[in-house]
């Protein structure tokens, strides 16, 4: 039977979700307006800079002179139409690091924040080993986390949140990003964007609390859940019961943790069911076990949750 408790549950888990999450909306769209600001004083900016913490190198890369004691990782891409207008953007944003470092430190979620840009720079905070990482002809305005913010994608000129995840190199599960553009005299400077941890956001999903919830993407990819809720669906066994020490494996694979993808045809049908008809409650018959899935979409990203159990 359904009750109105399943929803009013579900509605306060992702409450408690997005209450850690919206503030980061005002906070990058202030970081935008101090960053627009800085072109309006791009002249005596480039005076103070500390041009000492830049070089260009024998391959004619102009980057950080020491990225273990920077405080972000800056560079110029080979793209750039013009290195030394590149150079002078990267002198004016140096105040960046400043406020980088304050957000960071006020939201443990938050695992670096970034400004990228048409001019083909790159500042990036914490500072990480640039040479190891990133080849000098990268296009920075490829990626998602700039052109979703650019005129044509966001005419609005606000903040986007980018729900596709993706693993953390450095181990930290998956990562979403919340960017913003920078404009100055109506022209799109560059991009800010903020990436964050989910593994540090959900607190909800402890296996001795709610482990019959579960996230999943627009694309019905597990974003997080409980062990009793990704079992209960005979997904992939879980490493050491936990599904962040899963999806942090060597041999983890996206596709295993879709739902859409599934091996039982009841699970592809409760993901039809919750994503595309967008109904709210499903019901089924798994392996002799009577199971029902109650789900709601979240308001700030296209995800949803989703709680499993079984009836008696």
């Amino acid at each position: 039977m359904v009750t109105h408790a399943h929803f009013d549950f579900l509605e306060s888990v992702v409450r408690a979700i997005e209450t850690d999450l919206l503030p980061l909306e005002s906070e990058i769209a202030d970081l935008a307006s101090f960053t627009s600001r800085l072109y309006f004083s791009r002249d005596s900016l480039i005076r103070v800079a500390n041009k000492s913490k830049y070089f260009i190198d024998r391959n004619n890369w102009f980057r950080n002179q020491n990225w273990e004691t920077s405080e972000s990782t800056v560079f110029v891409s080979y793209l750039s139409d013009d290195l030394s207008s590149s150079v002078e953007e990267v002198y004016v944003t140096e105040p960046l690091d400043l406020e980088f470092s304050v957000l960071k430190k006020k939201y443990p979620m938050v695992t670096q924040v970034y400004y990228n840009t048409k001019s083909q720079t790159s500042r990036v905070y914490p500072a990480y080993d640039l040479m190891n990482t990133i080849e000098p002809e990268i296009d920075v305005m490829a990626f998602n986390f700039f052109y979703l913010g650019n005129e044509v994608r966001n005419p609005g000129r606000g903040h986007v949140w980018i729900d596709e995840i993706y693993i953390d190199p450095a181990g930290r599960g998956w990562i979403l990003s919340l960017i913003h553009p920078v404009y100055y005299q109506d022209e799109l400077k560059g991009v800010l964007g903020v990436d964050i941890t989910l593994v540090d956001l959900m607190p909800y999903f402890s296996e001795n609390s709610h482990g019959n919830l579960l996230v999943i993407d627009s694309q019905g990819t597990i974003v997080a859940g409980g062990r009793e809720a990704i079992e209960s669906l005979s997904m992939p066994p879980l490493r050491n019961h936990t599904y962040i020490q899963t999806i942090q494996a060597d041999n983890f694979r996206k596709e295993d943790f879709n739902l859409f993808k599934s091996k039982r045809k009841e699970v592809r049908q409760m993901a039809s069911k919750f994503l595309l008809e967008k109904e709210t409650v499903y019901r089924f018959d798994f392996d002799g076990d009577q199971l029902e899935a109650y789900c709601i979409p979240m308001n700030l990203l296209r995800w949803y949750i989703l709680s499993v159990k079984g009836t008696r």
